[in-house]
């Protein structure tokens, strides 16, 4: 197989320590992280890794998770957060294919294994991180870095919901959250799929309107005007069901209520219930809901409408998926950029699940 020569020994790579965010204890996000200029700059280990000097980060609802709910004894000190990421080359190992056209001077995208963050600290929240080869792709070209640096996760997280609800053209699709950084792709998604003869739904804030209408909404529900949103959407589209309900928030009772408003036999696909804390019960909550949606038989009162939950593990099939579909137009709105001195700013705006889009932090 024709590679690149190994550079990881070459006297110009970058040596020293960086500058990362980490933490070293579990807890919650702001109370817990903080940046340091003493982190080790990863090496080269293994032939199909990739070193890559950082560009732009993307904050994910699931890493602040992760910070508060696995132990310390689990995981590497310090640990460095976040998966997704934008940067630029700077050597390869001796097993990357040449057709990966991975060399250095190469502008990529990708999600670091979630494993090697959990585990080892690997995040990208730093200057420089090594990869998996399969893990990256090259930059779209109709992308900016920050655009970029959001795509993974929420384009993997869009495939994986789409190809679970397996919309068709002319249906009609509910998505749910379809301001945030998931469902602004989804609804993109979702309107290529049904065409200009389905339709497609979304709910969200008032001040989100224009924007999701603008990614190829139909209609939009402002679930603060019209709280209970579920007991709206009994009212009004009881006469005229969906064919598919894309939940890109996580609201259990949007599911708990949905056989009024969606055809029997069609799914509700869900990215998962929302948390309500980052506390080991508010874990559990999470899991509890996951197995009884999918599990609570319907003669004891489950809900009697398929629950389906979309996944995002990282592979280069589906970085190449969403890489051709940016390459296409997809869009990935950004909420907002800041720079790594004020990352703590960036998280209290992921935090607020308000945010128009994703949250990127600039290296």
């Amino acid at each position: 197989m024709a590679s690149f020569p190994s550079t990881s020994n070459d006297e110009t790579l970058p040596s020293g320590t960086m500058k990362a965010l980490i933490h070293t204890s579990r807890g919650l996000p702001l109370s817990v992280l903080h940046l340091s200029s003493n982190v080790p700059i990863p090496k080269i280990t293994n032939p199909t890794d990739v070193l890559i000097k950082v560009s732009h980060a993307s904050l994910d609802p699931g890493a602040s998770i992760l910070i508060n709910f696995i132990p310390m004894t689990f995981r590497t000190k310090p640990s460095i957060p976040e998966t997704d990421f934008s940067g630029t080359v700077i050597a390869t190992g001796k097993g990357v294919s040449a057709s990966r056209e991975l060399i250095p001077g190469a502008k990529v995208c990708g999600s670091a294994p979630l494993a090697a963050m959990i585990l080892h600290g690997r995040g990208v929240i730093a200057e420089y991180v090594v990869v998996p080869a399969e893990n990256v792709v090259l930059k779209p070209e109709a992308l900016g870095w920050e655009e970029a640096a959001g795509l993974p996760v929420a384009g993997m997280v869009g495939l994986s919901v789409m190809d679970l609800g397996r919309v068709k053209k002319g249906e009609r699709v509910l998505v749910n959250g379809a301001s945030g950084g998931i469902g602004s792709v989804v609804v993109q998604m979702a309107k290529k799929a049904v065409g200009e003869e389905g339709r497609v739904v979304g709910i969200c804030s008032a001040r989100n309107e224009g924007m999701v209408k603008g990614l190829g909404a139909d209609e939009v529900i402002d679930y603060r005007e019209h709280a209970p949103v579920w007991k709206y959407l009994e009212q009004r589209f009881e006469a005229e069901p969906f064919d598919v309900i894309l939940d890109c928030r996580g609201v259990q009772e949007l599911f708990v209520h949905c056989p009024r408003y969606l055809k029997e036999g069609k799914p509700f696909v869900s990215v998962g219930p929302a948390r309500l804390d980052y506390s080991f019960l508010g874990v559990l909550y999470i899991v509890g809901y996951m197995i009884s949606n999918v599990l609570w038989p319907r003669w004891l009162g489950g809900v009697n409408r398929p629950y389906l939950s979309a996944r995002a593990f990282a592979s280069l099939v589906r970085l190449e998926r969403v890489r051709r579909l940016a390459e296409d137009g997809l869009k990935v709105p950004i909420d907002s950029v800041w720079d790594l001195e004020d990352v703590l700013k960036a998280y209290e705006v992921a935090e607020s699940r308000h945010a128009r889009g994703k949250v990127i932090v600039k290296m």
